[in-house]
């Protein structure tokens, strides 16, 4: 997970050391800052998202569209080794907060693309007003954070569900206390087969830290030893709302025309080798941004979030 890198970039034996030297400083991240370290990677060891640009006639055929558009930047393809951005990758954004905002009165429009799955099957449902993708008219670009807004929010909503149909939860800090007093009270030690296993078996958080609206944090795979930042949240709806939402970084482009732009700056065209290409990217005087540029393309252009690994 990009929380990993952005935070926590030692091995296990360094976790291990740190929360058992230094606990305290393991416990005291600040979950909002975690976040923003997290969106500002963009591009992480583990993966990126690109944006992947469809022509109107590519509303029949999205995933097939999306084939043939990355198909040129698959590592596992006969392409060139520096073109390869890619050997796995999933529609991401409207469960996370990286997708896109509908225009109010669309949420339910069919032409709207959507989440795909986990890769075991767990369905990722778009949080209300998000979505991945679709035409460019059905996306509102008027707010960088809406999208992340309306995902914080289903998060704080789901807490709410939750939390009336399950009984209470003990605290982390609880399991944390049984192991300091007696390293051997869980077998797998603290980590995801001990104390962590533990306290996530708990009914209501193993419900919402498997939930793709809890936003990957708490989940089990997260190396940060620390509760989701709603447990125990001291304010109001609009606080949490305020307080872990945030703006998109700069994500890499896919254009109509084959263009693969990185957020960096460099360009690939999709059917050339890098080290001979003759094709002048017709990059704006001045890079808008990723967004702003999303925001300013043919009303039927077609916009979908690629998670992609590399």
């Amino acid at each position: 997970m990009d929380i990993n890198w952005a935070v926590c970039r030692g091995g296990g034996l360094e976790r291990m050391e740190c929360l058992r030297g230094a606990k305290s400083a393991c416990r005291t991240w600040p979950l909002d800052a975690i976040m923003l370290s997290a969106d500002r990677a963009g591009r992480s060891m583990a993966g990126l998202t690109v944006t992947v640009c469809l022509p109107p006639g590519a509303a029949d055929d999205i995933d097939g569209a999306l084939t043939a558009a990355l198909a040129p930047f698959d590592q596992n393809g006969d392409n060139p080794v520096q073109r390869g951005m890619w050997d796995s990758r999933q529609i991401r954004g409207g469960s996370d907060g990286h997708g896109f905002a509908v225009v109010r009165g669309y949420e339910d429009d069919l032409r709207l693309v959507h989440d795909e799955p986990y890769y075991d099957g767990t369905p990722t449902p778009s949080a209300p007003g998000v979505c991945a993708g679709g035409p460019r008219a059905l996306l509102d670009f008027s707010r960088p954070r809406a999208a992340s807004e309306r995902v914080v929010a289903a998060s704080w909503d789901l807490w709410q569900h939750l939390t009336a149909v399950h009984p209470p939860a003990l605290p982390l800090s609880v399991f944390e206390d049984r192991w300091d007093k007696d390293p051997y009270a869980f077998p797998g030690g603290p980590w995801a087969d001990g104390m962590l296993a533990a306290y996530q078996a708990q009914p209501l958080i193993k419900a919402f830290i498997h939930h793709p609206w809890s936003l990957g944090l708490g989940y089990p795979d997260t190396s940060i030893v620390a509760e989701h930042p709603i447990i125990g949240f001291r304010g109001s709806r609009a606080d949490y709302i305020r307080k872990f939402s945030r703006g998109l970084w700069e994500m890499d482009v896919l254009t109509v025309d084959g263009w693969w732009r990185e957020s960096g700056g460099r360009a690939f065209h999709a059917y050339c080798d890098p080290d001979s290409c003759t094709h002048q990217f017709p990059e704006p005087t001045v890079w808008p941004g990723s967004e702003a540029y999303l925001s300013q393309l043919p009303h039927d252009t077609i916009l979908v979030r690629v998670h992609c690994h590399c």
